[in-house]
């Protein structure tokens, strides 16, 4: 029998490093009454206890209007193995989308997201 190498004790203990609350979102697709292909985000998970990092950013100037393109991790406080790149993860009143899923150890899962303001 195998023993977890972080005991999930020790990450119960951590709630205040984990401020924020995420929801995790992915992608449905349905057909309506007219046939025409209906899309619309669903909830994967609620209330899950995170910490929003920012890393970096970077500002596109166009012609007419500028943006800013800024990455942020996103730790989520326990094992979420069905998260996918497709979901987007909704912290606050940003919306992310989800770039890459890190697992860490079964106790934690981490977030590379990017956000477009």
């Amino acid at each position: 029998m195998s023993h977890p190498l972080v005991d999930p004790r020790l990450m119960a203990s951590l709630g205040s490093h984990f401020p924020s609350l995420c929801r995790v979102q992915y992608l449905t697709e349905d057909v309506d009454a007219d046939g025409q292909v209906v899309t619309a985000w669903k909830d994967r998970y609620v209330d899950v206890t995170c910490n929003v990092m920012p890393l970096k950013g970077r500002e596109i100037r166009g012609k007419d209007q500028t943006y800013v393109v800024a990455n942020t991790s996103i730790a989520l406080q326990g094992h979420y193995p069905d998260v996918k790149e497709s979901d987007r993860a909704i912290v606050g009143s940003t919306t992310y989308d989800i770039l890459l899923v890190e697992q860490v150890i079964d106790t934690m899962t981490r977030l590379s997201c990017e956000v477009v303001r």
